[in-house]
């Protein structure tokens, strides 16, 4: 799919397919693709010299990566939310004097309602409609979007405390996933700053005035910031690994702790029932002469003798708190 935006004199001319008018003179040209075929593809790397190969093989870049300044064209990694789930694709930009084209590698229903929303703000804008407006309201609203994405991320580590804090069963693949993600996800940051600043330091074919400067200035900023935050968030998930070990070595200590009581107890329990038993035992041996055997009082004797021993140890054992 190809949607585009053909400003002239400030006004658009919004259509879709390849019958858009390559701009001259002020005008200047938005090409939106989505899943681009061949056709497509062939179309523009004729009308602005472009480069089929790298058309064809960007999404497999793993961070923002720059290709060429004459035009500036550069790979975009970008987050997103899309029916309440955090996505990830590869954006290609290409940035001309007065042509931007930017190229999704699936269809997403996010890129399409942004160009469209996009396209009808520049519209009313009152102020310097031009090509470093366009990228600065395209670049805003996708900044604004990793707000968003930071913000689901912080909500799924409070989840990630919470089950920790509580003891409840804590996925420990989820954590290193998320922390994993994390990390990307500052050095793609990082990485599409980067470009921001080439494009702020006047290394590409797009001229810009004070004003468009300072515009891209904010957003260089704003990627800083959300770099900071991601940083903080991979150091509380770390946290939370850390309250995690703690946790859970607190409980195998209880376990612990809990079967050595048990051992203790059936340890006191087997000794004081082994004394009376060996009595008991000596007594049912099959001797014609045992002590106290014809005593009239023998059997009371032996039995007292029996309790007394049960009462030592359990005493014994009692004072040492094994029961």
């Amino acid at each position: 799919m190809l949607k585009y935006a053909y400003y002239q004199k400030g006004k658009p001319i919004i259509g879709e397919g390849l019958n858009y008018v390559v701009p001259t003179n002020g005008d200047f040209l938005w090409l939106y693709l989505s899943k681009p075929d061949i056709e497509e593809l062939n179309k523009i790397v004729t009308d602005f010299s472009l480069d089929l190969k790298t058309l064809q093989e960007f999404n497999r870049a793993s961070h923002s990566k720059r290709y060429s300044t004459t035009p500036f064209q550069f790979v975009f990694a970008d987050y997103f939310i899309e029916k309440d789930k955090i996505k990830s694709t590869r954006i290609f930009f290409i940035l001309g004097k007065n042509f931007f084209i930017t190229v999704a590698p699936q269809h997403y229903d996010y890129y399409t309602e942004l160009f469209d929303r996009i396209v009808q703000e520049l519209a009313y804008c009152k102020n310097g409609k031009n090509m470093a407006h366009l990228l600065y309201h395209f670049l805003e609203e996708d900044t604004e979007e990793n707000y968003d994405v930071l913000e689901k991320t912080e909500a799924q580590i409070i989840h990630l405390e919470s089950g920790v804090v509580n003891s409840k069963e804590v996925n420990v693949r989820e954590i290193v996933a998320l922390k994993r993600e994390l990390f990307h996800m500052t050095r793609r940051f990082w990485a599409s700053a980067k470009i921001i600043f080439a494009i702020k330091k006047g290394i590409t074919p797009l001229v810009l005035d004070k004003q468009g400067a300072n515009l891209l200035d904010d957003i260089y900023h704003t990627f800083q910031h959300q770099i900071d935050m991601a940083t903080a968030q991979k150091e509380m998930l770390s946290d939370v690994l850390d309250v995690y070990t703690v946790s859970l070595s607190n409980r195998l200590a209880n376990i612990s702790n809990g079967l050595n009581h048990t051992m203790k107890f059936l340890t006191a329990l087997t000794v004081i029932i082994m004394v009376p038993n060996l009595i008991a035992s000596i007594y049912g041996m099959n001797f014609k002469l045992i002590p106290f055997s014809e005593w009239t009082y023998g059997f009371y004797i032996i039995v007292g003798v029996m309790a007394a021993s049960l009462l030592a140890t359990l005493g014994y054992f009692w004072r040492k708190k094994w029961l």
